[in-house]
């Protein structure tokens, strides 16, 4: 049996580290960070076989990228995951109940308590099946010293760690927690029930929800639980627990004997149709009870506990012999099958003088030894201060101890292989970390993933080499992306590491059987052209009739001076699209985000898709010696506009906050979200495990405006939807965003699409103007509210020979964007969220300006287009157009690996 544990990502400005454990028959993800979905379309990996995924910790670092590939899952018709991961998880997944939705997905939530009060035995697993044995080591950090016991986003303290436990001890405990009974986790793997399979809380909770003023923030402990896994079973209907035998029968439980396969999900049999998808609790829109007893709500990493997984392989049996077989008199047959099993059998046979007797064959007769179970862990230490819970749960804790080298010398139970350390700044070089990297033994691989030991590589190389090519056309159109192949400091100059030690590469992959040392993916690394072309330092070399498509632009545009600027009002904004593709990313698109900048007041960013703070990275570098940096454009971004709840629009939202909130001196000023009031819900329930900045005493606070209270039809700023309050507030917050940007106006204005949805009209002082359509059919609210705009930025998503179905799913056409400009009588349109049927170029738009027409461009991934220079891009795109040929021609494009779906 073959399996191998792999390397999907690594640490760099845009991924985080993902590994995924793959058998023939099944795959096993650990962590899913932003871009996880976009890294398996880059690696040419696929997500094909996924039966479980695992999580170190909950939050953005190591979870924002399970919405999106749920979604992905589903949505490539994977029937069914199991999703593991530290408390926080249920109430993680509940909070993405207004924007997934799959009834075709089958997903089971399991959650492993982080509280000292320890729920599981350590001898049982987390998760097991015939391929796999997961065992968890909760790992929680020490309070730092002088830690002001303030409460924290969640409401908890900083140094208490639940309200049963108010010490500020974060040592481990033995006792089963009272707030997560061990029976939820048993050692057959089984996912934490739904409310269904918990008969001493479903009737209570059934009984709660059917009140009238039935509040589900009120709920605590089990009951608030049981509401997050029924809200979870809302958003995937089908999904039913299966409770595997514990050798009682009941609800529940199954008698007989527990197979391997018994941990898959079955389809419930009452399981709701489409047409059943709008019926839901009551309750389900009102925000979520708060979690409990733990620190996950903290805005202090190094309080912040996580999860150390050891995954145990299958024990291997020994091969066959088949001439000891004959020798003993064991013929072809169902004997074979049962000795194959560990079962002894006998035969007749005759010895040398013709006597029959009967004989007793052994496996070991004829079956040579098994292969020992080998060992794959997966470390999460992202501070100093977890390094000591990390080092006592592997010294005092079983199986743990087990698998130092003092206990696994010579045994035959099981043997490390390797080892995953993903480790935080200062952690790798500390003396503790590394005489705990030295207690394994001698054949030990170990892996790492560490910033200041690793290359900041670029990790979407199709997109890079795409851009590395345009830059020729353009360099400042078109400006190469942000990476480093350098090292603060080489692993091997790290004194004391153990001798198998290797940095964490992407496509870097460690067999488990037969046993080799990590090695490269060499058809990973065939498919990057970006790194040898930037590393030769040569003139990158292009195609023929491409050269030529280059020249022919970069003369049309020297030789036409186009518009008449002189004076042009708002000529030198910038527009940057950092996500111009729709539904999912793709290798040269990722999803929904556009950067504009205001020279000499700030930012403001339309849409914010998953992966959009890796694209800021990769534009601007994380470099902070430099003046123009990420985290300087993170201190100058004043607003953010979310059009409306699709995921494609909206799932990087929280990674970029919780990335804001390492400013360090603070902005000087909050940043303005503005967003309807499912996006404030959402924002508000991920706080509670994540400091976002919503919290009174967050030292980089965001400030929330109502899109319904901006409307640009109302002229008195006010809605009879919202609150007196509420309008009041986001007005007042208002007129502030407009003085930081010189804003004369920012108004919204309702489009049409199959949710609530939102386009934006912002003028400035200056006299210019810029339309953003969100996703929308053709809408004349739209034409009306941004009549004469200087540019209007509108979605595109589908050719124009797919009208009926633009229509169906309440999008554009490409003609029908153009024709919106026209009638808007804008001076500029740029188009953009493509459709994923379209990885490289979309449809072609080049038609013949007429006088009066507007001038028309294309959007693509990091380009910087003024909106003075837009009449370039238009000039450009037949050269641009040949580019992607050449890529599709040399194998680099990707449609062959994407789904032709589109957001729901």
């Amino acid at each position: 049996m073959l399996w191998t544990a792999s390397v999907l990502s690594t640490v760099s400005s845009d991924t985080e580290p993902t590994v995924v454990i793959a058998f023939d028959s099944a795959k096993y993800i650990f962590n899913a960070g932003e871009n996880t979905t976009r890294a398996f379309l880059q690696s040419r990996q696929n997500w094909k076989k996924t039966r479980a995924l695992f999580l170190t910790s909950i939050g953005t670092q190591r979870a924002s990228g399970l919405p999106g590939l749920l979604m992905t899952f589903a949505d490539a018709g994977q029937s069914q995951v199991h999703i593991t991961g530290p408390s926080g998880l249920l109430h993680l997944m509940a909070s993405m109940r207004k924007y997934t939705y799959r009834e075709n997905l089958l997903v089971t939530p399991s959650e492993i308590p982080l509280s000292p009060v320890s729920l599981v035995s350590e001898h049982q697993p987390v998760y097991k099946d015939n391929n796999i044995t997961v065992f968890a080591l909760p790992v929680l950090p020490e309070a730092p010293s002088g830690l002001p016991s303030s409460a924290g986003p969640a409401g908890v303290t900083a140094t208490s760690v639940c309200p049963s436990d108010s010490t500020g001890s974060l040592k481990r405990r033995r006792e089963p927690s009272p707030y997560q009974p061990s029976k939820r986790l048993s050692n057959q793997g089984s996912a934490t029930p739904f409310p269904d399979t918990i008969p001493p809380v479903a009737p209570s909770l059934r009984e709660v929800v059917t009140k009238s003023d039935f509040d589900p923030s009120s709920l605590n402990g089990e009951m608030a639980q049981a509401w997050r896994q029924l809200v979870i079973q809302t958003m995937f209907p089908a999904t039913q627990v299966v409770i595997a035998n514990t050798g009682q029968n009941g609800p529940g439980k199954r008698k007989g004997k527990r197979k391997a396969e018994d941990h898959e999900v079955k389809p419930r049999e009452d399981a709701p149709s489409k047409s059943a998808r709008a019926s839901h609790p009551t309750g389900l829109n009102k925000p979520l009870p708060v979690p409990e007893c733990s620190l996950i709500g903290s805005s202090n990493p190094s309080l912040k506990p996580t999860v150390a997984y050891a995954i145990v392989g299958p024990r291997i049996r020994g091969k066959f012999d088949e001439q000891k077989a004959v020798a003993l008199g064991l013929q072809r047959g169902p004997l074979r099958a049962k000795l194959s099993k560990g079962e002894c059998v006998t035969v007749q046979v005759k010895d040398d003088n013709g006597n029959t007797f009967v004989r007793e064959i052994k496996p070991e007769d004829c079956i040579g030894e098994s292969v020992t179970p080998g060992v794959v862990l997966v470390l999460d230490t992202p501070t100093l201060a977890h390094i000591p819970g990390l080092v006592s749960g592997f010294a005092d804790s079983e199986p743990f101890a087990r698998y130092l080298w003092k206990y696994t010398e010579g045994s035959k139970e099981h043997m490390v292989r390797a080892v995953f350390h993903l480790c935080g700044e200062n952690v790798l070089e500390d003396e503790r970390y590394k005489a705990f990297m030295n207690g394994f033994g001698p054949e030990v691989h170990h892996v790492v993933a560490s910033r200041r030991h690793l290359p900041n590589a670029i990790t979407f190389t199709s997109a890079a080499y795409s851009q590395l090519r345009l830059n020729q056309l353009d360099p400042n159109i078109f400006p190469v992306q942000k990476f480093s192949c350098d090292v603060e400091k080489a692993i091997s100059d790290v004194c004391g590491l153990p001798a198998n030690t290797t940095f964490m590469r992407a496509n870097l992959s460690v067999d488990l059987h037969p046993p080799r040392p990590p090695a490269q993916n060499l058809d990973a690394e065939k498919s990057d052209i970006f790194h040898p072309a930037v590393s030769s330092n040569s003139f990158l070399d292009l195609p023929e009739l491409t050269r030529t498509r280059f020249m022919e632009a970069q003369a049309a545009v020297q030789s036409d001076s186009g518009p008449q600027l002189e004076g042009m009002p708002g000529k030198d904004v910038m527009i940057c699209p950092l996500g111009t593709g729709s539904a999912m990313p793709s290798k040269f698109r990722n999803v929904s985000a556009t950067l504009i900048h205001i020279p000499d007041h700030g930012y403001i960013l339309l849409d914010v898709g998953e992966g959009t703070w890796g694209q800021l990275a990769r534009k601007f570098g994380d470099d902070p010696t430099m003046p123009s940096n990420v985290w300087q454009i993170l201190r100058e971004l004043k607003c953010i506009f979310i059009s409306h709840m699709h995921g494609d629009h909206h799932i990087g939202l929280a990674k970029l906050l919780a990335m804001r909130q390492r400013l360090d001196p603070p902005a000087d000023r909050p940043m303005y979200i503005v967003g309807n009031q499912q996006v404030f819900l959402y924002l508000r329930e991920y706080a509670a495990l994540e400091d976002l900045g919503l919290s009174p005493g967050s030292k980089n606070p965001v400030t929330l405006i109502l899109v319904e209270a901006i409307h640009w039809a109302n002229t008195t700023f006010s809605s009879n939807r919202l609150s007196y309050g509420a309008s009041r507030d986001s007005i007042s917050a208002l007129s502030d965003l407009c003085s930081s940007l010189g804003l004369k106006s920012l108004r919204s204005v309702d489009v049409a699409h199959r949710t609530t949805c939102h386009g934006v009209i912002i003028k400035h002082t200056d006299g210019w103007s810029i339309v953003y359509s969100g996703d929308t059919i053709p809408t004349q609210k739209l034409v009306q509210a941004g009549e004469n705009a200087t540019l209007l930025i509108h979605e595109a998503t589908m050719a124009d020979d797919q009208v009926e179905m633009a229509a169906a799913k309440m999008h554009s056409t490409v003609g029908q964007a153009i024709d919106i400009g026209k009638r808007m009588k804008a001076q500029n349109i740029l188009l953009t969220h493509f459709s994923a049927r379209y990885p490289t170029m979309p449809p072609s738009v080049m038609t013949p300006h007429k006088p009066g027409d507007p001038t028309l461009a294309l959007a693509f991934d990091h380009a910087n287009i003024k909106i003075g220079d837009m009449w370039k891009m238009n000039a450009y795109m037949k050269a641009i157009e040949q580019s992607f040929i050449d890529l599709e021609d040399e194998g680099n494009d990707d449609t062959t690996q994407l789904a032709e779906v589109d957001i729901a």
